[in-house]
């Protein structure tokens, strides 16, 4: 009967039987692997406790379950700025998520997508100047070509 406690409390909070989400409810839905549910259920929290240093730091271990690691990292952040020492997580477990966050931000290809496009930026203009100044010195020559 034990392992069915995450069904059972998801159809609560679906159904309405549930008026407000907790926080405890929601990493139960979380630890079970009831990604959507504890998504609804934590969105509630929020709503209701928005400088709720918990709430973020569950928020950021679910995006985190969910692979959105800017959004996860955004959370942590805002977890550490209510409550910088996470008194409330595990202090394994904070280390974890703030490593997995760490490793990650360095593999996400849209962090360097800015590097990317801002080096082909720098590479145009260099050709284009280039070019513009070849034109330049062909025109003063004498007998230069346009």
């Amino acid at each position: 009967m034990k392992r069915f406690a995450p069904l059972f409390l998801a159809l609560a909070l679906i159904s309405g039987v549930a008026q407000a989400a907790t926080l405890e409810q929601a990493s139960a839905l979380l630890d079970a692997g009831h990604l959507t549910q504890a998504d609804h259920a934590l969105a509630q929290v929020l709503a209701d406790q928005p400088h709720s240093a918990s709430a973020h730091y569950l928020e950021a271990r679910l995006l985190a379950v969910e692979g959105k690691w800017p959004l996860a990292e955004k959370e942590l952040e805002l977890a550490k700025r209510l409550d910088p020492t996470l008194s409330f997580a595990p202090a394994a477990q904070s280390q974890a998520l703030a490593n997995e966050v760490l490793k990650h931000q360095w593999k996400n290809p849209a962090g360097f997508a800015g590097y990317g496009q801002a080096a082909l930026a720098a590479l145009f203009v260099l050709i284009s100047g280039y070019l513009v100044v070849g034109v330049v010195r062909n025109k003063r020559r004498p007998g230069g070509q346009v």
